[in-house]
């Protein structure tokens, strides 16, 4: 699945296989300008608020008031600063920043229009749209009674969607509606998660999926890669 040109780094295929290399960097580079404010909590978490505190965007490693304790990655979307969140998405801590970055990148366009309207809270969007950018990278779409599912070529990652449905089984509908799953086997945990809530705008989502499924490398030094990743990337 890949090959190595250097000594030191080397272009991991596919790219959900890298996992995340201990930098935040590229997920925060995006929220630039005025209309972002950055700064370290003290907890030692790291945290972007943007366009007026609507958004928040926050690498969380240590306990933290301000959020839920679950996964490394909270992003959440109010109306103002002061309401409850109308979405959140999470990130467990081997998620490559690369593909946050693409969720972050379409946040901050968004921001960027300005308005009272801004898209990350009024375009919910078609789950059409999510599914697009994956299907034309080759995985299969299997839909089901109770969602749909996207599988990568290898198996090894998928995208599901359960939305919520009406009746009694609305209760037991999960809010974290649309979920991302890479394993390094049909067994054992995910090597890295993520999940966004059924408000989350798909064209954010979209923007995830896409740089999921890309079939552009993400370069790694290999010993930042857990053992079953490096026999997966050396053809073991």
């Amino acid at each position: 699945m890949t090959d190595t040109t250097d000594g030191s780094r080397i272009p991991v295929r596919p790219c959900y296989l890298a996992v995340s290399d201990g930098c935040a960097d590229a997920a925060f580079a995006p929220l630039i300008g005025p209309r972002w404010h950055k700064r370290l909590d003290e907890w030692g978490n790291y945290h972007a608020f943007g366009d007026h505190g609507r958004l928040h965007i926050g690498l969380i490693p240590q306990y933290c008031e301000l959020v839920e304790p679950i996964g490394l990655w909270h992003i959440e979307a109010r109306p103002h600063r002061h309401a409850p969140a109308k979405w959140r998405a999470a990130m467990s801590d081997h998620t490559p920043p690369e593909i946050i970055a693409a969720f972050t990148t379409a946040l901050a366009a968004d921001v960027e229009r300005g308005g009272d309207r801004p898209p990350y809270l009024h375009d919910v969007g078609c789950p059409d749209t999510v599914w697009r950018p994956v299907t034309r990278a080759g995985w299969q779409l299997v839909v089901s009674g109770f969602g749909v599912r996207a599988l990568a070529p290898d198996l090894l990652a998928e995208v599901t969607h359960t939305p919520p449905r009406p009746g009694p089984a609305l209760e037991q509908a999960r809010e974290e509606a649309w979920q991302v799953e890479v394993r390094t086997s049909d067994e054992g945990e995910a090597l890295w998660w993520a999940e966004f809530h059924s408000a989350t705008p798909a064209h954010l989502i979209a923007a995830f999926a896409t740089a999921l499924a890309s079939s552009q490398p993400l370069w790694r030094t290999e010993n930042t890669l857990p053992p079953p990743v490096r026999r997966l990337i050396n053809g073991g």
